[in-house]
């Protein structure tokens, strides 16, 4: 299914929830909602299945515009954060739910439903309750009851909050790996920014009920078009005086007013003479060393200025207050007209951007 919005706004009272939020999704793509609670998400999604009416704007289905179909018309499958399933029925009915409203037949029914349990991978389950069943196999059986009326788009609130860390990351390899079987386009919710970059073809970031950004994840991750994205996306810290950096001294001049966030891969950390280009570096203490399991993030103080970076395992482990040299490599810079991305004026080989 194709999805359009156009100018869509959404208030509760004097609340604007959604504020003049327009984008397209093309068929059979995976799209990640992602932004910090309250954002607007949820009612974005709340939206396109027909539960909540928009304040004004249009929602589009292949051209058609759907604002007032209920959602029983839309083609929709929809699965709720909590699951919604039907404790008093057992896996195969919970399933089979949906088809039996279309009142399918018994042949089709049972077929379908198979057909799903061998998809999801619950097949020994169909008659089991859901206090039965594991989390993940809940999320399973939730997922499959969307699919069972083959709906047009499947969209997905918060699908993992419910479940245990390990369970989780092991249900968004599967989640992906499914929604590309069925070839079916889906729009998740998260404030997972882990979740959606792994999980999704695409990510609209949402912020105070407005769209900030739609990209692929690389996209947004390597040039984030607003502060609030750039801020969003990673870890990082906000400098306020440009001036102390040294390599961004021009853009401190020619831009007054103007902050740099940096995030912990564009900075490079060493002891003294460990970094080539000692122009550049500046003087830091080590404030604090946190153990990641892959990593050490490393908490810096480069005068009153906190600066947060990764070291390498294999290297020489710092502690609080050893002396060491930075060299921050680039900065997302930002003020009240503009945002950019500049590299140091004192390095002329680009630092490559991981993700």
């Amino acid at each position: 299914m194709h999805i359009e919005v156009r100018n869509l706004n959404k208030s509760f009272g004097d609340f604007n929830a959604v504020q003049n939020v327009s984008f397209e999704i093309e068929k059979g793509h995976l799209i990640g909602l992602l932004g910090p609670s309250g954002g607007g998400k949820t009612s974005i999604l709340r939206m396109l299945a027909g539960l909540e009416s928009p304040t004004s704007g249009d929602i589009l289905f292949h051209g058609k515009r759907v604002n007032d179909l209920p959602p029983q018309e839309r083609g929709i499958g929809f699965v709720f954060q909590n699951y919604a399933l039907f404790k008093h029925m057992t896996v195969f009915d919970n399933i089979a739910f949906g088809l039996k409203v279309k009142k399918q037949s018994k042949e089709q029914i049972r077929q379908r439903v198979t057909e799903l349990v061998e998809l999801t991978g619950l097949k020994g389950f169909e008659h089991r309750y859901v206090h039965q069943l594991s989390g993940g196999q809940r999320q399973r059986v939730a997922f499959a009851r969307a699919l069972a009326p083959e709906p047009q788009l499947l969209l997905l609130d918060e699908p993992f909050a419910a479940i245990d860390a390990k369970i989780r990351t092991e249900l968004r390899t599967w989640l992906k790996e499914m929604i590309e079987r069925v070839g079916i386009t889906s729009i998740f919710v998260t404030h997972d920014q882990d979740e959606a970059i792994e999980v999704a073809d695409e990510i609209m970031i949402i912020g105070k009920g407005k769209l900030e950004q739609k990209g692929t994840p690389w996209e947004i991750y390597k040039n984030p078009q607003t502060p609030f994205v750039a801020s969003f996306i990673g870890e990082s810290t906000v400098v306020e005086d440009l001036s102390v950096l040294k390599g961004f001294e021009s853009a401190a001049a020619d831009h007054p007013g103007t902050k740099a966030l940096i995030r912990p891969e564009y900075i490079e950390i060493g002891r003294p003479g460990e970094i080539k280009l000692a122009s550049a570096t500046l003087d830091a203490n080590v404030k604090d060393v946190h153990f990641r399991g892959s990593e050490w993030l490393v908490e810096l103080l480069v005068g009153n200025v906190k600066l947060i970076t990764y070291r390498s395992l294999e290297k020489e482990v710092l502690r609080p207050g050893d002396f060491v040299n930075v060299l921050v490599h680039r900065a997302y810079l930002f003020n009240d007209n503009d945002s950019w991305i500049a590299e140091n004026s004192l390095k002329t080989d680009p630092m490559p951007v991981h993700i």
